[in-house]
């Protein structure tokens, strides 16, 4: 920049002096000074020399006398550029002390954002926190890029240290002012994931969506998942209705999700809250574990759910799931030749252990112990991985 004044300058007043040179040539005027007891005369062309060649003059006295300056704080340049490279490459290589001892030098002579945080990692590195701490309030600014960009590498570090808890709310706070910052979204989601903040997290996926982290499927995906993450973790029944009515209606018609809720429902002991939804899900399509879910609610309108799995019978006589829940739902209701009925055919059409298992409970009571037998080793052996054998036929059955 200096470079370019000082050339248009001169470029100015050799202009003003080609404009200027002819009408002084042809009459050059004369300039009286009185000094004291002096007097000096001449004309105007030459004291407009004059005052180039002294305005030339002053300017390399004081280029001169900047040199020695000028030449020192190129080396100390050079050396704090040497010790920033040096140091940024230990860091690299993961050489903490090193790194932290060269951008300490270099940053003596001239600070940067950039370095303060280089060194914060490399004070990181050696577990040194007051140290990491010391270079980040270096880095800090009060406003702007520097300001995020210090919050987001404190966020990072902690996150690196397992405090999570803690990195959290400065991501929070650096998400309202940068919404679709990717490097942002991507460390809070995994933030969110460590900590198992499953609400936020499907409460985020928007967000990742927006910023193209996720397309429109993954994002389905992910809030699904992870509202399947917080009905699973419900301690109570308040915390599992919390949950399930903070879920948008339409996620509330997936089927991973009603089957969580159906299955949470039931370890707690309040499996009726579950049965209206499974019920609409069942409707719009048959599923295998969601009709297993079905069949556990509360004893309260059992006849009801098994006219429900009667009637979707008639669309699909052969399915197995249909076949299971009805054989669980009679054998609850103690009709045991009906449950032995739809048990084998639920068997026939796919084996299956459960299945099995109750079906030897059946012909175990009813004194036919041989099949009952083999159904217990068919229950085994497929939660082995290995095939059912046939029952024998039922006229070798022993009558009670």
């Amino acid at each position: 920049m200096k470079r370019l004044f000082f050339l248009l300058a001169s470029l100015a007043v050799l202009a003003v002096a080609a404009l200027v040179a002819p009408p002084l040539m042809e009459n050059p005027g004369r300039v009286v000074m009185d000094i004291g007891r002096w007097r000096v005369e001449m004309s105007a062309l030459v004291l407009f020399g004059l005052v180039i060649v002294g305005w030339i003059v002053l300017a390399l006295v004081i280029g001169l006398l900047r040199l020695p300056g000028k030449t020192v704080r190129r080396a100390r340049q050079s050396r704090a550029r040497r010790q920033m490279e040096t140091g940024l490459l230990a860091l690299a290589e993961g050489e903490w002390q090193q790194a932290e001892k060269h951008l300490d030098r270099a940053l003596r002579y001239r600070g940067s954002t950039a370095g303060y945080l280089a060194a914060a990692r490399a004070a990181q590195g050696q577990a040194d926190s007051e140290g990491r701490d010391h270079w980040l309030q270096l880095a800090d600014g009060r406003f702007g890029r520097r300001h995020f960009a210090t919050g987001l590498a404190r966020a990072r570090m902690l996150v690196g240290e397992g405090r999570t808890a803690d990195a959290i709310p400065v991501l929070e706070a650096l998400h309202l002012k940068k919404p679709r910052h990717q490097g942002l979204l991507r460390l809070l989601l995994q933030a969110y994931q460590d900590a198992a903040r499953w609400r936020d997290l499907r409460l985020l996926t928007p967000a990742l969506f927006k910023a193209d982290i996720l397309d429109a499927r993954r994002r389905d995906e992910l809030a699904v998942l992870a509202g399947v993450r917080e009905i699973e973790e419900a301690e109570l029944v308040a915390d599992l209705e919390s949950a399930w009515r903070a879920l948008p209606r339409r996620q509330r018609r997936q089927r991973d999700l009603v089957l969580a809720y159906g299955r949470r429902a039931a370890e707690l002991g309040r499996s009726s809250l579950a049965g209206g939804y499974l019920k609409k899900r069942l409707d719009e399509e048959l599923d295998s574990q969601l009709l297993r879910v079905y069949a556990l609610v509360e004893a309260g309108d059992r006849p009801g759910r098994i006219r429900d799995c009667r009637r979707w019978l008639e669309a699909d006589p052969r399915h197995p799931g249909l076949h299971l829940a009805l054989g669980m739902m009679y054998l609850d209701e103690r009709e045991y030749e009906s449950a032995r009925e739809h048990l084998e055919k639920a068997v026939e059409a796919q084996p299956d252990g459960e299945a099995y298992a109750l079906l030897g409970r059946i012909l175990d009571r009813s004194g036919r112990l041989e099949a009952a037998a083999q159904c217990y080793r068919n229950a085994l052996r497929l939660q082995g991985g290995r095939s059912a054998e046939a029952l024998p036929p039922p006229n070798q059955l022993p009558e009670s």
